[in-house]
């Protein structure tokens, strides 16, 4: 079990916030790194880029806040992490792996995002994307 608690708390209580531009800069430079397409959706005010490999999400960074999650696999945090972003590794975006203190999750991504869909005892990185979109 993977609890992110401590990394969003970490977050929220520096202060720092990403702007969709120092996101995209963030999220091209990993992409290079890596060898991966960057995917976003601007207009649709995606709150997530995602990288891609062979058409397969290997991270995903947030347009909010400085906070990428990617396969553990591609060690993409093994090098220092940009502009204070912080690094969760998982083994897939699949399984369900993480939980989170909810307080934690709303001081990190407010209180409007859609946590009625997401079990904070039991999820996946995917289930953080859709419930924090």
């Amino acid at each position: 079990m993977i609890d992110i608690s401590s990394t969003l708390e970490l977050i929220y209580e520096s202060g720092e916030r990403w702007t969709t531009g120092t996101a995209s800069e963030v999220a091209g430079d990993l992409a290079r790194s890596a060898g991966a397409v960057l995917d976003w959706d601007i207009d649709a005010d995606e709150e997530w880029l995602s990288l891609l490999v062979d058409n397969t999400r290997i991270a995903m960074i947030s347009t909010k806040i400085p906070l990428i999650v990617a396969l553990e696999c591609y060690l993409l945090g093994s090098s220092p992490l940009p502009k204070g972003a912080r690094f969760i590794g998982v083994p897939s975006f699949e399984d369900p792996v993480m939980c989170c203190d909810t307080d934690a999750l709303r001081q990190a991504f407010g209180e409007a995002q859609a946590y009625g869909t997401l079990d904070p005892d039991l999820f996946s990185a995917n289930d953080l994307w859709f419930a924090t979109v």
